[in-house]
């Protein structure tokens, strides 16, 4: 949850982030995403200690690299950036 934590600290410290409505969309898809990956991880754990555990492995996996592809690699702070830039 990288990405989302640090927008949620960032808007913690400097209030509203100012984003045009397609940056903000793209912000928000970014943190949809760690979400699902979030909730996927959390389900496979409750296979733990079962033949049935790696059930969710691949669904992780293509959340992650829908999430890798959207972010283009960038960490956190690159991204956000680069999103502030296109706003203006």
């Amino acid at each position: 949850m990288k990405y989302t934590k640090y927008f949620g600290a960032v808007t913690r410290e400097q209030g509203r982030l100012n984003l045009s409505s397609s940056q903000f969309q793209r912000m928000m898809n970014r943190v949809h995403l760690e979400s699902v990956i979030t909730g996927l991880i959390s389900a496979k754990e409750t296979y733990k200690d079962t033949n049935q555990y790696h059930k969710y492995d691949m669904l992780i996996f293509k959340q992650n690299r829908k999430l890798t592809d959207l972010s283009e690699n960038l960490t956190p702070e690159l991204l956000l950036k680069e999103m502030v830039l296109l706003s203006d």
